[in-house]
């Protein structure tokens, strides 16, 4: 049995994964013990007077390697960011659409519960990055996980431009919703990298180099990109669409009656600015958004619908700050990788 560093009560096992099976994540935090677990490998049990970062690399102006202590003595902030799975969805690619991800691809079927919203704390990746000096040609930062044990054969390693990395949102995190970190969560460091796709928010953080030239890896540039139908490969995958999805089991059973329902509305290109859903296909109307909590936080929103007995369906739609709004449909991703179309949420109703 995985040790996870906290209990695994409430989560559905996928492989060395855990999805919660309720589907109310919380609003403004996900409790620790209701937030995903996204692992290639058991949890890495790492001491944290022992462990040790390296900061090294062709644009490193002065390799180093660091410990904890390092770290706390750096100046500490707080950022509030909902962290998700690239593969969160994976399973309504044929759900919902009716296409088959080959069973190599397939590495964890996710519903719809892989991702979490926490308050985390730690300096800035940029104060790490400067303890080494960043060179006039760095371009890309590239942070490797000790996950050693991996069923990738190698450790977890990804790639990000500059600008990424030194966003003052993108941190060093020793906390998560005012405690230490678990090893689940990637105790005793791990990245957050808020609105891109979880694999950069790196867990038993272990190296950071900084490079004129990006860094290649399984996961950057196999596994984590964008893909045609056919397979062939466009480009790294970034950031989250835009997307939405109800607080309810999929399918859900209701009873019948009024319900005031809420769900979870994000994106990684802006804040949300609308939600608006829609019951039966009939036309959409707006939903009420809670007050934001961050930049890099997620959006809850709020409906009240009237059921009868029968079968329903529930549709949601979000838009960001930006104009970007959920499609209808999406094109196949053959690793299942970024569901972010239009859910249609089977509801049966009870008298």
């Amino acid at each position: 049995m995985s040790d996870y560093g906290k209990s695994d009560l409430g989560f559905d096992h996928r492989t060395t994964s855990l999805e919660p099976v309720a589907a109310d994540l919380g609003t403004a935090t996900t409790p620790v013990d209701r937030f995903f677990v996204c692992s290639a490998s058991d949890a890495v049990r790492l001491d944290r007077d022992t462990w040790q970062l390296s900061i090294d690399g062709d644009c490193a102006v002065d390799p180093v390697s660091i410990g904890y202590d390092t770290l706390a003595a750096l100046d500490q902030v707080e950022v509030d960011a909902w962290l998700e799975c690239a593969g969160n969805g994976r399973t309504l690619f044929t759900l919902v659409d009716g296409q088959t991800i080959p069973p190599e691809n397939a590495h964890t079927l996710w519903s719809i519960r892989a991702m979490g919203m926490a308050s985390w704390r730690g300096p800035t990746l940029r104060s790490v990055l400067e303890l080494a000096g960043i060179g006039d040609d760095a371009a890309f930062v590239s942070p490797l996980g000790l996950d050693i044990e991996s069923t990738e054969g190698e450790p977890a390693r990804m790639c990000m431009p500059l600008d990424k990395a030194l966003d003052p949102a993108t941190i060093v995190a020793t906390h998560m919703n005012g405690a230490p970190l678990v090893p689940a969560h990637g105790a005793p460091v791990r990245l957050v990298v808020p609105g891109w796709i979880g694999a950069y928010s790196v867990k038993w953080l272990g190296g950071l180099t900084i490079s004129s030239q990006w860094v290649p890896s399984w996961r950057a540039d196999e596994y984590y990109v964008l893909r045609t139908p056919d397979g062939t490969i466009t480009g790294p995958v970034t950031h989250h669409p835009v997307k939405s999805n109800l607080a309810l089991p999929f399918p859900a059973a209701l009873t019948a009656g009024r319900h005031e329902l809420f769900g979870y509305a994000r994106s990684g290109e802006g804040t949300i600015s609308a939600v608006e859903w829609s019951l039966d296909d009939g036309p959409f109307q707006p939903a009420r958004l809670d007050p934001p909590i961050g930049d890099h936080a997620w959006t809850v929103f709020r409906l009240v619908v009237e059921l009868d007995a029968g079968e329903h369906v529930l549709r949601t739609r979000a838009t960001d700050a930006t104009g970007s709004t959920q499609p209808d449909q999406q094109p196949f991703h053959p690793y299942g990788v970024l569901w972010h179309s239009v859910i249609p949420h089977p509801v049966t109703v009870t008298d």
